[in-house]
C-alpha cells in the first residue's frame, strides 16, 4: 500500500507468468523516466512527512517548555505570565568548575557536562521534577509548577538533590584520565511563590521570576562542596512532607541581599521533627497562599496521582549514573 500506483502496476506486469506479456527493458526504462516526483512518491507521503515534522517539533518544544506552554507556542498563541503560590526551586553548580575548564579541552568540558546533566535529566523524568535551564555549570529545576505536587514538592526536590549529588560523584571529570576524579556539587533550594513566563520572540526561554528564585540561588552559593543547603521555609516544608529525611541546623548566616537567615543542611544530622510546627515568621502557605499579582493569571497545573517518596531514593543515583547503551 506504500508503493506508488504507477510503479505498482509496472511491477505486476513484470511478474506476468507469460514472458511475452512482460514489458521489455526499454519500455520499463521509458516508463520510469516518465515518472515525475508526484507519481513516484508513496501515497500520503507528504501528509506523513508533515505529521512527522510536527511531532518532532512538538517533542522538542515539550522538552524545553511545560506542555501547555509548548502547545500555545506551537499554535502561535501568546503566553501570559502565570503566578504560582508555592514551588520549590533547586540550584546546583560544580565545585572548582573554573579550574576544570582551565585544564580540560572545550570538547572534554562539554562531554563532562553532557554526561552529568543527561543523568540529571533522567532523574527529573523519574521524580517528575521540571528542568528549567542550565547555564554553564549551573542546573536549575523546580517542582509544583507544571504538575500539582502540593503534598510533596519540597520532598521531591530534596530527593532529587540527594540523587543528583550521588550521580555527580559517580561522573568522571575526564573519561581518559580517571585520576582527575569525579564531579562534586554545591546544592541549595528554597520554597516560595514565583511568576513564570516565556521571554523573547527568538530563542525563547521559559523563566521564573521573584524573590524565591534569588533566595534559592543564594542557598546554592552559600552551600558547601558535597552538601545540600536549604532555607528555614524549605526545611519546614520538608519536615512536614518527608520527615524521614534528616536535617541539621546550620544556624544563622548572612546572605547577600537577604541579611541574616536561619538555614539547614539536608540529609545530615538527626530527626526533623523539631520543625513540624512552623516557627514564627514561617507561614502555613497551604492555608494562606500569597495573593496573585495584578495582571498575572494562576496556572491550572496538571494533576497526577501523588506517589510516596519513601524507598525511591535507592537506585535513582545508580540508574542515573549507569552508562547509556545504544540500541
Amino acid at each position: 500500500e506504500n508503493v506508488p500506483p504507477a510503479i505498482s502496476l509496472l511491477m505486476v506486469e513484470c511478474w506476468a507468468g507469460d514472458p511475452a506479456r512482460r514489458p521489455p527493458f526499454a519500455e520499463i526504462d521509458r516508463r520510469l523516466q516518465a515518472l515525475d516526483y508526484e507519481g513516484a512518491r508513496p501515497p500520503n507521503h507528504a501528509e506523513k512527512a508533515k505529521r512527522r515534522r510536527e511531532a518532532d517539533a512538538q517533542r522538542i518544544l515539550s522538552n524545553v517548555f511545560p506542555p501547555h506552554v509548548a502547545e500555545a507556542l506551537s499554535q502561535g498563541r501568546r503566553v501570559e505570565p502565570e503566578h504560582h503560590d508555592l514551588v520549590t526551586i533547586f540550584f546546583s553548580d560544580i565545585v572548582g568548575f573554573t579550574d576544570i575548564v582551565s585544564t580540560l579541552s572545550p570538547k572534554k568540558t562539554s562531554d563532562m557536562l553532557d554526561r552529568l546533566y543527561s543523568a540529571f535529566d533522567g532523574l527529573c523524568r523519574k521524580l517528575h521534577v521540571f528542568k528549567v535551564e542550565t547555564v554553564g555549570d549551573a542546573y536549575m529545576a523546580v517542582t509544583n509548577l507544571v504538575e500539582e505536587q502540593a503534598a510533596d514538592h519540597t520532598g521531591r526536590i530534596a530527593e532529587f538533590a540527594m540523587a543528583a549529588s550521588a550521580a555527580a560523584e559517580a561522573t568522571l571529570i575526564d573519561l581518559d584520565d580517571p585520576s582527575v576524579g569525579t564531579v562534586r556539587l554545591r546544592i541549595g533550594f528554597h520554597s516560595g511563590p514565583v511568576v513564570a513566563n516565556v521571554i523573547g520572540s527568538m530563542n525563547q526561554r521559559f523563566c521564573l521570576f521573584g524573590d524565591t528564585v534569588n533566595t534559592a540561588s543564594r542557598m546554592e552559593t552559600t552551600s558547601a562542596p558535597g552538601r545540600i543547603h536549604c532555607s528555614m521555609r524549605a526545611a519546614t516544608l520538608l519536615a512536614q512532607q518527608s520527615p524521614g529525611i534528616p536535617l541539621l541546623a546550620r544556624g544563622s548566616i548572612v546572605v547577600k541581599g537577604k541579611g541574616e537567615m536561619e538555614t539547614f543542611w539536608v540529609n545530615e544530622g538527626g530527626s526533623s521533627a523539631f520543625l513540624l510546627s512552623p516557627p514564627p515568621g514561617v507561614p502555613d502557605d497551604s492555608a494562606h497562599p500569597p495573593p496573585v499579582p495584578e495582571g498575572v493569571s494562576p496556572h491550572p497545573r496538571s494533576k497526577k496521582p501523588q506517589t510516596s517518596l519513601k524507598g525511591r531514593l535507592l537506585g535513582h543515583a545508580r540508574d542515573a549514573a549507569a552508562p547509556k547503551v545504544d540500541g
